[in-house]
């Protein structure tokens, strides 16, 4: 059955509609940096107390696009939901429309500003089946990178990656080794399973190595990650945002 229909058939209170948006936000949208992001007391009014707030206000649009004030949300959610059990007892409480309001509408703005990316990113034309097998070449200039060993680099923009079998020449940071290198694509810099890996070897050519490795990126969903770059020498990974488009 088609995912949009299944929200036809859902509860009265919208329950599986809002798990699946809160699922879309923590994959997709990961705020390491909480750049932007709500304060913990706002949070707290929101989830106690959202009558308090202008939850139609676009600034709360923001958790539409932050994993990190989404779950912050969450883990809200049950310490107040805990709190009314032990209140309560073993008395079983239905949840009602109104702890909805706020979630609704942020949904309802999101839409009016084109928050139907979800879908767009669970539609057919978005498998990998669609996306051709045929590999693009492109090349990855790290060469004026400057990184610290599990670090993040802040001399270059964000590399830039399509949705497609990559075969990416990459030029690594001035006096990079030459050798075994692991390319991953990572969610975080936390040692984090790679949702894309390949192994290529460097040569060392004037001043910088360079190397080249394909990697299939076919089945990410768009969004931020990281590229880490990893030498046969050196357990410590050098991490590069990237973007896929």
């Amino acid at each position: 059955m088609d995912g949009r229909q299944s929200f036809l058939q859902d509860d009265d209170d919208d329950s599986l509609l809002f798990e699946k948006l809160q699922e879309h936000v923590l994959e997709r949208h990961p705020n390491p940096e909480r750049k932007g992001c709500i304060d913990h007391a706002t949070l707290e009014t929101w989830v106690y107390s959202p009558q308090k707030l202008d939850l139609s206000d676009p600034k709360y649009l923001h958790v539409l696009k932050c994993a990190e004030c989404t779950r912050e949300l969450i883990e809200l959610r049950k310490q107040r939901d805990a709190r009314k059990v032990a209140h309560i007892g073993s008395q079983a409480e239905r949840p009602r429309n109104r702890r909805w309001i706020g979630l609704a509408a942020i949904l309802v703005c999101s839409i009016a500003l084109g928050g139907l990316a979800y879908w767009r990113v669970h539609s057919p034309t978005s498998s990998s089946a669609t996306i051709p097998a045929t590999p693009v070449a492109l090349t990855i200039d790290l060469s004026q990178a400057g990184t610290t060993r599990g670090g993040e680099t802040s001399t270059v923009p964000p590399v830039a990656l399509p949705r497609r079998v990559v075969t990416a020449h990459i030029l690594l940071p001035y006096f990079s080794p030459g050798g075994k290198y692991v390319v991953s694509v990572t969610m975080d810099k936390d040692g984090s399973p790679a949702k894309a890996e390949a192994m290529g070897t460097a040569g060392v050519n004037g001043f910088h190595a360079d190397l080249s490795v394909t990697l299939d990126l076919r089945n990410l969903p768009r969004g931020t990650y990281y590229l880490a770059t990893t030498h046969e020498s050196d357990r410590a990974s050098y991490y590069y945002p990237l973007t896929v488009r």
